[in-house]
């Protein structure tokens, strides 16, 4: 089986040679990492410039990652994804996993998402995809061994939707540094949170003769509502790994509580 990992914070991040890693070590099969060269977040499903793509192999930055065969390319995350599957540096991909994000990708802000893109990408072509990101707070070392053990979980229910039609699972994991201290997997839809609600933009008046105006955006955490727990957003905030089925065409919901329940005892 041949397994894509991409993401919109760049080759650089620990969070995807974590998630590639952690892959790797299950033996499902053989882990390829297409990143961008520097971090595309934002970009949804942005297709990257016509002209001057280049992609170029990368060392891991850890020995424990040299098994797996990486790429940085000169564009955004769907590009990545378009890289992997049509520039015949790798067979075709059986699955994509996206992330890990660092900061979560819930509510309407999915349609923003890089992460989220890549993996919609990979949906629209028939591969089963996964975005996988995680809560940060401040500072705060991020504890990425609880978002790969959260994906270690759901890879085998990833190859279950195959014959789904097109669908990404969003997966959005709390900050939570041991496994031991979530509370489960929960199925959910996206909440009301909207970007825009929360971000104030600041415009500084210039200081030379140049007219420009530098903005600036500032992330208002005081004007985030109260999330219901059957949201993404408020299972997250709850202590559960948040699971929200993502299509792109119009095909029936899918229920996969069960599944998620036996993921969790098994």
């Amino acid at each position: 089986m041949q397994i894509l990992v991409v993401n919109d914070d760049g080759i650089t991040s620990p969070g995807i040679w974590a998630l590639a890693g952690a892959i790797q070590q299950t033996g499902l099969g053989n882990v390829i990492i297409v990143a961008p060269e520097s971090e595309q977040s934002g970009t949804s499903m942005a297709l990257p410039p016509g002209e001057n793509l280049t992609v170029r192999p990368v060392t891991p930055p850890d020995p424990a990652y040299n098994s797996i065969t990486a790429y940085a390319f000169n564009g955004t995350p769907v590009g990545c994804v378009l890289a992997g599957v049509l520039a015949g540096i790798a067979p075709r991909p059986d699955l994509v996993v996206s992330g890990i994000n660092r900061g979560l990708n819930t509510g309407t802000n999915v349609l923003l998402s890089g992460t989220v893109g890549a993996a919609m990408m990979a949906a629209l072509w028939g591969i089963p995809a996964m975005a996988i990101s995680q809560m940060f707070i401040g500072s705060a070392p991020m504890p990425w061994q609880t978002a790969t053990w959260a994906t270690v979980r759901l890879l085998p229910l990833l190859r279950l939707l195959r014959d789904q039609g097109p669908v990404v699972l969003n997966v959005n994991v709390p900050h939570l540094h041991d496994p031991a201290e979530l509370r489960g997997f929960r199925q959910t839809h996206l909440s009301n949170f909207f970007y825009g609600h929360v971000v104030d933009v600041d415009l500084e008046l210039p200081h030379d003769a140049s007219q420009q105006q530098r903005l600036s955006f500032r992330f208002v955490r005081e004007r985030l509502p109260n999330f219901a727990e059957h949201t993404d957003d408020g299972a997250v905030r709850a202590g559960y790994v948040s699971v929200t089925p993502l299509r792109p065409t119009d095909n029936a919901p899918l229920d996969l509580q069960v599944v998620l329940k036996d993921l969790w005892v098994d």
